[in-house]
């Protein structure tokens, strides 16, 4: 810059004082030759004038070079100051510095231009920051997520595609040959053609995944699409339990119901008169009452274990608690001949627990026992086995098929219907026992024979909390 600004004003002063002395001198050359002036005075007061103009001429480019200098550089350093920051700002460096310019202008410009630099930082770490989180957000999340352009390429994917999917998002990969399933493509094909956006379900591996298509636009212009999947097995397990359940309890209900509401209709047509049919009658309908009773506090039971916490309850000492039921059940026993025998080889005691609950555990599964037991007997016994404690039930009853061993926990699930319809079971004790068990951070052993018997064993670790 000082060259192109500088070096011509010299040149221009020179050229102005050549000019100068040249006219001069050659005013003074035309007075010679008119006889005005003699030859020698005109060459002396032609160099005279040329040495004072030469010396005019020096003096006015220094002062005049000092001043330019002076004033490119109040221009330059600024400029230069101006440009190096811009480029460390380009590299992602920003440091505010405080700037005083002695020009006005050019101090003007240096805090329009810190100003520009400092809203941009804070927008650029704002977009850092949001785009951190996006990016977060989008890993941590238990939906597969891929985004397209206009025309169906892969622009992202966070890793939860390679888990459900199968395959990686590679960028500017058709989204079509990572999704090849055919209840998929058409929903890919319809929305890439602008003609609507779907969503359907698929199998993958034996998981059912949900898969939806949506839009990204703003004022009405598409810059692409983003797709999500995301693993619903449980979801449609969950439904399907649901369903069970309330077509189970309906039947479990409309059953004892359907009894009650028979023999009364049969009484109030005159079966009443006859006093020993009608209290026949009474009896089935007081029986199928009380069942029903037991179906409806079971469910409640059940509901109200599901929603607790282990934490509830204080120390509870199993062997006054067996003793208890096996005084309850002795009776029941003695009519079937079945030989109740109890054995507290360790002293069992459970904390942080509900008594009420653990009475339940032991009253269902020695009831069951009694139940599936023709013949024989029911031996409980409590012991500590490698830090674990065991309250174990083995009895030499009818035994469970193999093919109902990993159902007979399940809600209303009956190994033999007729038996347990006839002896009044609401087919949940066993699911309320399994509940009630877990609920302790226990665990349930089960070995069975058909025709020889089989062994319930309950163990809970050495702290349940």
């Amino acid at each position: 810059m000082k060259k192109k600004i500088i070096l011509p004003v010299i040149v221009v002063i020179w050229v102005l004082a050549l000019i100068y002395m040249s006219s001069c001198y050659l005013g003074y050359e035309e007075l010679s030759l008119r006889g005005l002036l003699n030859t020698d005075t005109a060459i002396r007061m032609g160099t005279q004038m040329i040495y004072k103009t030469t010396g005019i001429t020096i003096m006015a480019s220094i002062i005049i070079y000092w001043i330019l200098r002076k004033f490119i550089q109040d221009i330059i350093v600024p400029m230069q100051n101006m440009t190096d920051e811009a480029s460390a700002f380009a590299k992602g460096e920003y440091v505010h510095q405080v700037k005083n310019y002695s020009m006005p202008e050019v101090q003007q410009l240096a805090s329009a231009l810190d100003d520009m630099g400092e809203r941009l930082h804070r927008a650029i770490r704002k977009l850092q920051y949001q785009k951190t989180k996006a990016e977060s957000i989008v890993s941590n999340l238990n939906e597969a997520i891929i985004i397209l352009d206009e025309e169906g390429y892969i622009t992202e994917g966070n890793k939860q595609v390679k888990s459900l999917i199968g395959g990686e998002a590679i960028r500017n990969q058709s989204v079509l040959t990572l999704m090849r399933d055919p209840k998929v493509v058409p929903v890919i094909e319809k929305a890439i053609r602008g003609e609507g956006y779907d969503s359907c379900e698929f199998l993958k591996n034996e998981q059912i995944l949900h898969f939806r298509i949506g839009p990204i636009s703003k004022d009405d212009k598409n810059y692409g699409f983003i797709i999500s999947i995301r693993d619903i097995t449980q979801t449609r397990q969950l439904e399907a339990m649901r369903y069970q359940f309330v077509s189970n309890v309906s039947h479990e209900l409309k059953t004892p119901l359907t009894s009650i509401q028979g023999f009364a209709e049969t009484l109030k047509g005159g079966a009443i008169e006859n006093k020993e049919v009608a209290l026949r009658f009474i009896d089935i309908i007081d029986i199928e009452a009380k069942r029903l009773y037991r179906l409806i506090q079971d469910i409640l039971c059940l509901s109200e274990i599901e929603n607790m916490e282990n934490n509830q309850g204080g120390m509870v000492h199993f062997t006054p608690l067996i003793e208890e039921v096996c005084s309850m059940l002795g009776q029941d026993a003695r009519e079937k001949q079945v030989v109740l025998n109890f054995e507290e080889k360790d002293v069992l005691i459970l904390e942080h627990a509900s008594t009420d609950y653990i009475k339940q555990v032991i009253m269902n599964m020695v009831s069951n026992a009694i139940k599936y037991t023709d013949k024989g007997q029911v031996s409980i016994s409590t012991y500590v086995e490698e830090g674990k404690k065991v309250f174990c039930i083995e009895d030499t009853g009818i035994g469970i098929p193999q093919d109902s061993l990993p159902h007979i926990f399940e809600r209303f699930y009956r190994v033999d219907k007729s038996r347990s319809r006839k002896s009044g079971g609401t087919g949940l004790g066993l699911s309320i026992v399994k509940h009630i068990v877990e609920l302790y951070k226990g665990t349930i052993e089960i070995k069975s024979m058909e025709n020889e018997g089989s062994t319930f064993k309950v163990i809970f670790p050495e702290s349940n909390k």
